[in-house]
């Protein structure tokens, strides 16, 4: 069966746009792991760090404790999750304003004026 050179090309082109493809996967695909273990590294340092600050915070505070007899607090680094610990589903999702209750639960900053404050003013 005859084929025409141009339909033949045509395959040519698309073999070479599938290997450049393929090899920019690759190179992707490796980046994403160099990523994934520097991460994980990352971390693991971290929680390192946030064990000995933890430990030297507790050492510090005794060590006033038995030598100026002065109870210090002790501050404490915790480690925290980058996700929300109660997501809101997509059903209550809305432009409009949340209410109190559930930005506390997020843990949002509230804003206006607080509810004793506004009963003071009706008051006067």
């Amino acid at each position: 069966m005859w084929v025409p050179k141009e339909v033949a090309d045509w395959f040519q082109i698309s073999k070479d746009s599938v290997d450049a493809l393929r090899t920019e996967l690759a190179t992707l695909k490796a980046e994403r792991d160099v990523l994934k273990d520097q991460l994980r590294g990352a971390q693991i340092n971290s929680d390192w760090l946030r064990m000995q600050v933890n430990s030297l915070q507790m050492e510090r505070a005794a060590l006033m404790e038995k030598t100026y007899n002065i109870r210090v607090p002790i501050p404490e680094l915790a480690r925290t999750s980058s996700v929300l610990q109660s997501p809101i589903s997509i059903e209550d999702f809305s432009f409009s304003d949340i209410g109190d209750e559930a930005a506390r639960r997020l843990g949002l900053p509230l804003y206006g004026i607080e509810p004793n404050a506004a009963k003071s003013l009706f008051e006067a």
